[in-house]
């Protein structure tokens, strides 16, 4: 687990928030308690601040946001003496979209006892990163990607709106698009498009000199049939070109599972796109058949149990 847990408190705005993820590089904040600052009372993640972003129907930039109003409040908890893979099904049998598990000291009680009138505290967190790293390690030669990839790939054209990315993420619950030059699932692989790329606009647009400066670009450059004052809600200025990955990290499915989870580790990757194989010793294609990502590692995790 990683024991050094960057908090924040419920009162602390996005800002801070969203200054600690890039101080640290981390994309996850747990939120503790005002009083008893080692109490976890909820998590913040950079797709919680996305989806909320985009809801907001508020005039409030991050400082006058307070962090409650976007962080998860239901927890995936654990105590520290659990496995590894014990805590890999307590995630899959909770909320994948967090990815992460709270892990705690304190009285020995059943898990379905950790409620707030308990004194715990926090320990650590494990993160799917710290999940595909013990699987790097441990676990080569166990199964090979095409075993727990997953088929349905979403893919978004370069040309798109980046307000469509963000629709697909929040309504399909994922991390990141492949990038192509339609929205042909065959065509070939362009880049990568990932919450963070898509936070760094969201964050941009909500700010209102950054916002008004956007607003008088639409007047100039937009259709006089668009709605300039709702405008900055679809930054229609920003392509998917503008801003996805060019320069991406593929792997075969008949890559080893640990490979692809040192590969994840060591480039700070959530998912890796598996490609079509090279062919009669032909050219190989950049078309995506698969995607495989740290839930996919977790879920190889369980089923060593």
């Amino acid at each position: 687990m990683t024991k050094a847990v960057i908090t924040a408190v419920p009162q602390d705005n996005l800002l801070i928030v969203q200054n600690l993820m890039s101080r640290y590089r981390i994309k996850k904040i747990v939120i503790v308690n005002n009083e008893n600052k080692q109490y976890p009372v909820g998590i913040v993640t950079i797709k919680d601040i996305i989806k909320f972003l985009v809801s907001d129907q508020t005039d409030r930039e991050l400082h006058e946001i307070p962090v409650y109003e976007a962080m998860t409040k239901r927890l995936t908890m654990t105590y520290k003496n659990d496995s590894v893979i014990d805590c890999a099904e307590i995630l899959l049998d909770n909320d994948t979209a967090i990815s992460s598990v709270i892990v705690v000291e304190g009285d020995s009680l059943e898990k379905s006892d950790l409620i707030p009138n308990r004194k715990i505290q926090l320990s650590g967190i494990l993160t799917s990163t710290d999940f595909a790293r013990f699987f790097s390690e441990n676990c080569r030669g166990f199964a090979s990607v095409k075993d727990y990839m997953s088929y349905s790939v979403f893919t978004i054209s370069i040309n798109e709106e980046v307000s469509r990315a963000v629709e697909l993420m929040v309504e399909k619950s994922i991390s990141q698009l492949l990038v192509t030059a339609t929205n042909n699932h065959s065509d070939d692989l362009l880049g990568i498009l990932t919450e963070t790329d898509i936070s760094r606009v969201t964050l941009a647009m909500k700010s209102k000199t950054l916002r008004s400066v956007y607003e008088y670009l639409q007047i100039i450059f937009s259709s006089s049939k668009r709605n300039n004052q709702d405008s900055f809600h679809e930054p229609s200025l920003i392509r998917i070109r503008d801003i996805f990955t060019p320069n991406f990290h593929v792997i075969y499915e008949d890559a080893d599972l640990a490979e692809a989870a040192k590969i994840m580790i060591r480039q700070g990757i959530r998912g890796i796109p598996v490609i079509e194989p090279p062919s009669g010793g032909g050219k190989t294609k950049n078309r995506p058949v698969g995607i495989i990502s740290k839930i996919d590692l977790i879920k190889a995790l369980r089923d060593l149990k």
